[in-house]
């Protein structure tokens, strides 16, 4: 028998403090657990903010160097226009969209305007539907001034009342400024922190809070007043003790309170607790070592000992099946049969790694893609049957050999190199150029990446690669027939433009000048209609022979179709250099050639225009080479033509003068003033003549000459006239009323009154004024007008005379 003595407990001071002290270590436990909780939070969402701000950053810039070219509107302002490569980023969703789709989140790109950062494409959407855009990063923030200096910001930001754990990086240009951020935010679900610290209190009467960076309580035990909680963080009382531990990721405080008199109350019935929990204690050793004794003396085996020597037999003979022995937990027995349960699962995931081993490697030797495994030095260690196939060197001679040595990427050596300490993770996909054992290059399409062991390091890198070279020459063919035309194989007009536009570049960094010229042959319809169109294209096709031999190999000679060609001479500094070219052309053309035993003779009519005297772009160029060309045509064929700049850029100014006077009328810019017509002998005013003025709103008062003369053989001075007669007749009805009673001469332009139904408008607008007499109104036609159609005008003369009206 065990006899245990338990000694009465004496109550102390020194114990009471104890207690005190246990509950404040309990209340830092308890501030700690919180803060573990918001910290494995961080932990886990940052990694996630990482994973997705990187692969937004790799697909930015997948897409080119990052540049801010111009500027673009957003929202209503004006920001720079960030772009990677040609791709403008303005309104560019799908980035944000693709990174928030595989990882969740909001993902947002933000140009550089000033000091300032503006949203310019983001996954974030308004209330309404549309996308967050345009807005700006808190110029006072934390996150601005980060980025403004470079540096990529990781922390918690609150939006709204709600923390965020976010990540920004700075996007730079290729002058390492920056001009651009990178953002990826989680909202975080806080419910789990909001659980743990409702239900937290501190005995009674103490409480849990957790406040922000201004102090404000974003969570509070629910049995406390949040009035009351602030009170006393605010007043910190004597009696209260406060257990405060800060959290520098979240920017967050927890806070565990309690008053001290109950923390000493607690600590005093705490001390009667541990007199009972000794006397409890006791027993239960007692009834512990009496278990012990029946459980290692009386059945350490825990099963007939002749049954366990059986089990160990079979396993020992390779027999795992089970069978419905079962045993004590803790046995030695229970051990047997579990070690013999664990062998068994062991024993299938072998056989189930052999069959997965047994896969990968049929697949290897049957793959039809070349396939090598490099040790981290380089040294290739294994290959598949197609890398003997595609590159000739059988497996044992690939063996301890690097694939620079093999042939692969002859043209970049310093490639490998690149590839294991500069290239991040070891990985690269794109094509190389190899060569064979027998010396034979081919282009491959090369997936290299890397296999780590469980530290991290490189183990081993694998090599995949296919022969694209046919896939190539056919890539090269489609575009050489995209390109070019299939008679002649000259540039085509898709390959001219594109050339036509490189020249002009060129031109502007050089100031040299560019021909653009168009030629269409003479005489070429009649060896078509007389020897078959097979004899014609035979010579377009010695034509473009000989146009290539006579030209440089900066020069483009294109067939746009038929028998019209184009040709660039490119790098001229003169017009004479040009002439000179084009007649040495010409007299090439016009050699005679030989068709089908027949000596045949054609020209051609070749017009030009020169780049930058006639600075147009690319299709106004061709347009005026082609009215060059046509003029030569008209001219007699077989000539030279250049277009004649000054010429059309006066058109094009007489052209827009006229659209501004046009314009005038709908304006009311026109007046009429009134010349007296005076009767010296008697000394009286017998009449009026009406004189039109343009009162121009920049150049003021205008007389006739300086705008007439550009609309009065044009159809505009139809309108004009009838608005000049209108004005008049109203004139008249003013004067009427006053008395004064005038005729008043009107001057018509012939091509108004050459017009068929000149007094048909005239009867209608003399009809609105029927308080005028016709007789009051006059006509003069111009007297710069000539007119061809005399009969025609005569009759429309009369039937304005029998409507009342004279003419001068």
């Amino acid at each position: 028998m065990i006899l245990l003595v338990v000694a009465p407990f004496v109550l102390t001071g020194q114990q009471t403090k104890q207690q005190s002290e246990n509950i404040h270590v309990s209340a830092k436990e308890q501030a700690f657990a919180l803060i573990r909780l918001l910290n494995l939070t961080h932990e886990l969402v940052s990694e996630q903010a990482n994973a997705a701000i990187l692969l937004l950053e790799q697909r930015t810039q997948a897409l080119g160097e990052a540049t801010v070219e111009g500027i673009v509107e957003i929202d209503g302002q004006i920001v720079p226009d960030l772009k990677m490569g040609a791709r403008s980023l303005t309104h560019h969703f799908e980035l944000a969209d693709g990174v928030s789709h595989m990882f969740g989140g909001t993902a947002t790109l933000f140009v550089k305007s000033g000091d300032d950062f503006v949203r310019i494409s983001t996954n974030l959407k308004n209330n309404d539907g549309s996308r967050a855009l345009g807005t700006r990063l808190n110029p006072s923030g934390k996150v601005i001034e980060t980025l403004r200096q470079g540096r990529s910001f990781r922390g918690v930001v609150d939006i709204l009342g709600e923390p965020y754990i976010t990540r920004y990086d700075p996007l730079f240009d290729s002058k390492k400024q920056v001009i651009g951020a990178y953002y990826i935010g989680y909202r975080v679900d806080m419910k789990a922190l909001r659980d743990a610290v409702e239900n937290t209190k501190k005995l009674q009467t103490g409480f849990a809070v957790v406040v922000d960076s201004n102090d404000q309580i974003r969570f509070l035990s629910t049995h406390v007043a949040r009035d009351k909680a602030s009170t006393l963080l605010r007043e910190k009382p004597d009696e209260w003790v406060f257990v405060t531990e800060n959290i520098p990721e979240w920017g967050f405080k927890v806070t565990i309170a309690y008053p001290i008199s109950e923390a000493r109350t607690a600590g005093l019935l705490n001390s009667w607790f541990v007199i009972f929990a000794g006397t409890l204690l006791g027993i239960l050793i007692v009834a512990v070592i009496v278990w012990q004794l029946r459980h290692l003396i009386l059945n350490p085996i825990g099963g007939d000992p002749l049954i366990a020597i059986d089990v160990v037999k079979r396993i020992a003979s390779g027999n795992l099946e089970h069978d419905s022995l079962i045993a004590k937990p803790g046995t030695l027995m229970a051990n047997v049969l579990d070690m013999r349960h664990k062998l068994r699962e062991l024993m299938a995931a072998l056989r189930s790694s052999e069959e997965r081993m047994s896969l990968s490697a049929s697949v290897f030797d049957r793959a039809h893609d070349g396939i090598y495994i490099t040790d981290d030095e380089l040294r290739i260690v294994d290959v598949n049957q197609a890398f003997t196939n595609i590159t000739g060197y059988q497996r044992e001679n690939a063996l301890g050999r690097t694939p620079q040595e093999l042939g692969f990427a002859i043209y970049d050596e310093a490639f490998f190199h690149r590839l294991q300490y500069e290239t991040e993770g070891c990985a690269w996909r794109g094509e190389t150029w190899n060569r064979r054992v027998n010396g034979e290059v081919y282009a491959s399409l090369l997936d290299v990446f890397a296999v780590y062991d469980d530290a991290g390091h490189v183990k081993n890198l694998v090599g995949l690669f296919s022969d694209i070279t046919q896939a190539k020459e056919q890539q090269q063919n489609l575009e050489r027939m995209a390109y070019h035309d299939p008679l002649t194989q000259l540039p085509n007009r898709a390959l001219l433009s594109d050339r036509l536009q490189q020249a002009l570049s060129r031109a502007e960094r050089s100031g040299e000048s560019v021909a653009i010229c168009l030629l269409d042959l003479d005489g070429f319809k009649p060896v078509n209609d007389t020897l078959g169109h097979e004899a014609g294209d035979y010579l377009l096709v010695q034509l473009a022979v000989r146009m290539n031999i006579c030209l440089r190999d900066s020069d483009t000679v294109a067939r746009l179709g038929g028998d019209e060609f184009a040709v660039l001479l490119c790098g001229l500094n003169s017009v004479d250099e040009c002439r000179q070219t084009l007649e040495r052309l010409l007299n090439t053309i016009k050699t005679p050639y030989q068709i089908a035993d027949q000596t045949v003779t054609v020209s051609a009519s070749i017009g030009f225009t020169m780049y930058p005297a006639d600075d147009n772009g690319p299709d106004t160029l061709l347009r005026h080479a082609d009215h060059a060309m046509y003029q030569a045509k008209v001219n007699g064929g077989s000539r030279i033509q250049q277009f004649d700049a000054d010429h059309d850029r006066q058109f094009r100014g007489l052209r827009q003068d006229r659209v501004r006077i046009e314009s005038a009328l709908s304006q009311q810019e026109f007046r009429l003033f009134y010349q007296p017509k005076v009767d010296l002998r008697q000394g009286i005013v017998v009449g009026m003549e009406a004189l039109i003025r343009w009162q121009h709103p920049d150049l003021g008062l205008r007389a006739p000459a300086a705008f007439l003369p550009m609309v009065e053989d044009t159809d505009f001075s139809i309108p004009l006239g009838e608005w000049v007669l209108r004005e008049a007749l109203g004139q008249i009805k003013s004067w009427q009323a006053v008395g004064l009673d005038f005729k008043v001469s009107v001057n018509i332009s012939a091509r108004h009154i050459v017009q068929s139904n000149f007094a048909e408008r005239l009867a209608v607008i003399l009809a609105d004024f029927a308080q005028v007499s016709p007789t009051k109104l006059e006509l003069e036609i111009t007297e710069t007008a000539a007119i061809e159609d005399v009969s025609g005008v005569a009759s429309t003369i009369n039937n304005c005379k029998q409507l009342g009206v004279c003419f001068a």
